[in-house]
């Protein structure tokens, strides 16, 4: 069932309350009623099954039936991806905050063609909310500030992530090969324009790793999609239990 977001449940809670704009989607969208079975999650790997016992104009009042408690998948994975025109990185946050990416490093390059006007990670933030909502994850991933390009694979290493960038210019190099250690990953995904010659330079002075999708060219939004459900596949191919 889709979930509700409540950041204050813990371990122990036996009660939560629902307040804002939750409370609105609980009552007012979802219509739900006093005796009804929701599922909360927190964003920090808690998922709770509850029972709503009061409703009044303001809030839920629930009682906590059971919690479980999700383990923090390793290696953790992220992805860096340039800002999109009519809201496609959006699409990209969603599908892979459902996917389990942890954190997303959104950034402009020399050829993005949406600047940021300050509210951008905001706004990815109110959709990786409704994408844990949506499909009961337990973790609300990191989502970081808009960076210029080289920025941001600079915090990308200080996070303690291994960069290995989408590269459409050398398809035959390093072919679907993502994972040869157990280190934290973020697939770095090009802008519409792709990367420029200056950019492209600047990727193989710092011996970034790179990998290709194939023979095809494709969209950003794709690349970042395919390159996500392929990298949750070969860890999923590792160990069964990686969430």
């Amino acid at each position: 069932m889709p979930a509700f977001y409540c950041p204050d449940l813990k371990p122990e809670s036996k009660r939560a309350v629902l307040t804002g704009d939750e409370f609105h989607h609980l009552s007012h969208v979802m219509r739900k009623q006093t005796g009804t079975n929701i599922l909360l999650t927190n964003g920090k790997g808690l998922l709770a099954q509850a029972i709503i016992v009061k409703l009044d104009k303001h809030h839920a009042l629930m009682d906590i039936l059971s919690v479980e408690e999700k383990s923090f998948g390793k290696p953790r994975i992220g992805i860096a991806f340039s800002l999109l025109r009519n809201k496609h990185d959006h699409m990209i946050v969603e599908k892979l905050t459902e996917l389990g990416f942890k954190e997303f490093f959104p950034y402009i390059g020399e050829f993005t063609v949406r600047k940021d006007t300050g509210n951008a990670t905001v706004k990815f933030e109110a959709v990786a909310v409704s994408a844990i909502k949506q499909c009961d994850g337990a973790f609300l991933p990191r989502i970081h500030p808009v960076m210029d390009f080289q920025d941001v694979i600079a915090l990308i290493r200080e996070e303690g992530f291994r960069p290995l960038v989408a590269c459409e210019w050398k398809q035959k190099a390093n072919r679907y090969r993502l994972i040869d250690d157990d280190s934290d990953l973020c697939l770095v995904i090009g802008p519409e324009g792709g990367f420029s010659e200056a950019e492209r330079a600047w990727i193989q002075e710092q011996k970034i790793e790179t990998f290709s999708l194939g023979n095809h060219i494709v969209r950003a939004e794709t690349a970042a999609i395919a390159a996500g459900g392929l990298l949750t596949g070969i860890l999923l191919a590792k160990d069964p239990g990686f969430y």
